[in-house]
């Protein structure tokens, strides 16, 4: 009987020990990720993260993400939507990188998909303006939505639609669409849903919030 008590208590201290160590190496499960991009320093929930390298945090050229629409939350656990009568969340995936030194995405559609567009315009989703891109161009196969006058509040290349098929009755095409901005000295990518157009402005807002959010802030701004 002694022997099972020392036995329970060995095992007991052992339990307390890992998780004291865990919470000094900021192994705790609630511990935010900390990463950086350059000078950029950045605290996450490790649900944000959208492969292994943005799970583990530390210096990086590139984090990725993928947030729900609107709130630009985690997306919920699989058993949670399984138990939800609502439908699954719009996903929005981001990724962070440094800039590009090229060019400004704000000016990819004056300065870099102007010469291959079509004249026509037409009235996009959201009051976006739709612009074809000429045939055998590099974009070819996608189609651009802007804001007036050149895009540079907002713009997405978007899959051109295709034909219905059996798994998408409504004709919503597979490949998802990209905007890209800058946040100082990094570019923030997003792909998301065609459908999520609509909704460019709030999309825009949100995504621009999230990567402030994002944003590790010194002690004492916070």
């Amino acid at each position: 009987m002694r022997l099972v008590l020392l036995g329970l208590v060995l095992l007991f201290c052992i339990g307390v020990t890992i998780v004291a160590v865990g919470v000094l190496r900021g192994g705790a499960p609630d511990a935010p990720v900390e990463a950086s991009i350059g000078d950029a320093q950045f605290s996450y929930p490790a649900a944000l993260a959208r492969d292994e390298e943005t799970a583990a945090g530390g210096l990086s050229d590139r984090l990725a993400f993928v947030a729900t629409f609107p709130d630009f939350g985690p997306r919920p656990p699989t058993n949670v939507l399984a138990k939800s009568k609502t439908h699954a969340p719009e996903l929005v995936l981001v990724t962070i990188a440094p800039k590009d030194e090229a060019i400004d995405p704000a000016d990819r559609p004056a300065r870099l998909y102007a010469r291959f567009l079509e004249a026509e315009t037409q009235e996009g989703p959201g009051g976006l303006v739709l612009r074809h891109f000429e045939k055998d161009s590099p974009y070819d196969l996608e189609q651009l939505y802007v804001t007036g006058p050149d895009g540079g509040a907002f713009f997405a290349r978007c899959p051109k639609p295709q034909d219905p098929k059996p798994q998408q009755a409504n004709g919503e095409a597979e490949e998802p669409c990209l905007f890209l901005f800058r946040d100082g000295a990094l570019d923030v990518e997003l792909r998301f849903k065609p459908t999520l157009l609509e909704q460019w402005e709030t999309l825009n807002d949100g995504a621009r919030a999230f990567v402030e959010r994002l944003r590790a802030r010194p002690a004492k701004e916070k």
